[in-house]
């Protein structure tokens, strides 16, 4: 009898935008990196450098590219670049984008899009693999990975949690597998003290294992990476601040750091050790996550007061250099970092540094923000006199930022979990996020008509280019009945909502005190 025959079902790698990606078998990434290690000899030959990029997310793959397209005198590639990612359902995707020539990102920055797809079809110095061996390639290593923190309302020094394993297993990878004079650069956010504490060991230890006795090259430079319409220009024609563990290790970083970097525009700053340039970091994402909380507050009294917040903070920010940086109201905040770096600074001060300092005004700072979206949900009840129970409200809006497609820590979560507790139904759009990663339970919409025909009351979540363009005729004309509104981000002008208002609408907004004292709610 013959035997009964099993099909295993090849594992997938799903981009957002649904491209499947199967995930190789171990042949077959051996299989390609072969491919890639001939590449990388033959620039090695051609007198060029290799760069290997450890994660391809939101930093990495940009990071990758623009690495790729620096140039030498002549005009020809300086380096030739492996990105590396798992081969795993959430990571493998990146790697078959960035080998089909598309930036794994969405972005509206256009130049991100042709650097990945000249430097992968035509000059052919950018790829992407999941194999370890790649380390073992090059001369420089540029750590990306992320470093998340457990419990991002941590109230007392002792309940932040970060779990370091994912970090210290990657930096193992590189460790075990780097030729003994490459650099390793850390991009990473992590604790201060993390390069010196976490990193430098690990990478001597696998280093000793190896019976390599030479000096280690390990520096830690901050990315400064802001997804939208200038990301390439972030990376390539922004200041960075960088450290290395000696002296050595600081002048190739500061080499390689210039190779790609407008420095001549953008000088690099050089701190005395990567403890100070890991602080930079958590501080001044701190200092931008107290200044929205600071914000909040009085947002809040301007609201109660009949004042227009906006017009008052314009008034201020004439004072340049002093007041010219303070935030404006809004929804909330999102994303990788300002919801959670003054967590890693406290972290270290307590784990690293055994030290009993609290960062207790930077803390409560996180839990503010955090809470900010359910003023939101105060100001819809306030338009509505029965209620939001069986309401069907439209939270336009579901990235962190405009015009792009990152959904990480969104602020509206929380919109949308506390609308659906009190019995509303809730419609997401955005027109950028096709799926949300973080909420695969929710659906978003793509078509934003087809949403206001269902409309009982609009949250404008996001300053998308969409919804600032948003006519007030073709609100109206989609929406069944006059909608309640929100704008909490400064989305509608006076003369929209006033004409929203005469139009039936109820109206507010976040900052927009004078709207209140207008009668428009």
């Amino acid at each position: 009898m013959q035997a009964p025959s099993f099909v295993t079902e090849r594992p997938i790698s799903m981009a957002p935008d649904g491209t499947k990606y199967p995930i190789p078998t171990e042949f077959e990434s051996q299989t390609s990196f072969d491919t890639v290690k001939n590449t990388a000899e033959w620039y090695r030959n051609q007198g060029r450098k290799i760069v290997v990029v450890q994660g391809l997310g939101f930093v990495g793959a940009a990071v990758a590219a623009v690495i790729s397209d620096a140039k030498d005198a002549s005009g020809q590639p300086l380096y030739f670049v492996i990105g590396v990612d798992l081969p795993s359902p959430a990571g493998y995707w990146k790697v078959g984008k960035i080998n089909d020539g598309l930036t794994p990102i969405v972005s509206p920055d256009v130049e991100l899009d042709r650097l990945i797809d000249t430097n992968v079809h035509h000059t052919k110095n950018l790829c992407a693999t999941t194999t370890e061996q790649a380390y073992s390639l090059a001369d420089f290593i540029v750590v990306d990975v992320p470093l998340d923190v457990h419990n991002r309302l941590a109230e007392t020094a002792a309940e932040v949690d970060i779990n370091l394993d994912a970090f210290k297993a990657a930096i193992r990878t590189v460790g075990r597998n780097m030729q003994p004079e490459a650099l390793v650069l850390i991009e990473t956010t992590v604790p201060a003290g993390a390069t010196q504490l976490v990193a430098q060991p690990i990478l001597q230890e696998e280093r000793a294992k190896r019976g390599i006795n030479a000096p280690l090259l390990l520096a830690h430079a901050y990315e400064r990476v802001m997804p939208g319409p200038r990301y390439v220009d972030s990376i390539r024609k922004f200041w960075r601040t960088f450290s290395g563990i000696d002296e050595a290790s600081a002048a190739k970083a500061h080499q390689f750091l210039s190779s790609f970097i407008d420095t001549a525009a953008y000088p690099l700053w050089d701190l005395e050790d990567t403890n100070g340039s890991e602080l930079a970091k958590l501080m001044e994402n701190s200092y931008r996550a107290m200044n929205i909380a600071f914000i909040h507050e009085w947002t809040l009294l301007a609201e109660k007061a009949g004042i227009n917040l906006f017009a008052v903070i314009d008034s201020i920010r004439v004072r340049k250099g002093t007041h010219d940086n303070i935030r404006l109201p809004g929804f909330g905040v999102g994303g990788y970092c300002l919801t959670k770096d003054s967590l890693l600074a406290q972290w270290s001060a307590t784990h690293l540094f055994d030290s009993d300092v609290v960062l207790q005004m930077t803390m409560d700072a996180l839990k503010i923000n955090y809470t900010m979206p359910l003023h939101s949900l105060d100001l819809l009840n306030e338009l509505t006199d029965d209620g939001l129970a069986g309401k069907t409200i439209v939270v336009c809006g579901v990235s962190y930022l405009p015009e792009v497609a990152d959904t990480r820590n969104s602020p509206t979560e929380l919109l949308v979990d506390e609308l659906t507790k009190v019995g509303a139904t809730v419609i997401v759009h955005d027109p950028y996020a096709i799926t949300w990663p973080e909420r695969p339970d929710i659906e978003v919409e793509q078509d934003l008509e087809a949403c206001l025909r269902q409309a009982d009351g609009l949250v404008f979540a996001i300053p998308h280019l969409a919804y600032r363009e948003l006519s007030t005729q073709t609100l109206l004309d989609h929406t069944p009945v006059p909608p309640i509104i929100v704008d909490a981000q400064n989305i509608i002008s006076d003369e929209k909502a006033s004409a929203l208002h005469e139009a039936g609408c109820r109206i507010l907004g976040v900052g927009k005190g004078h709207w209140r004292k207008r009668g428009y709610q």
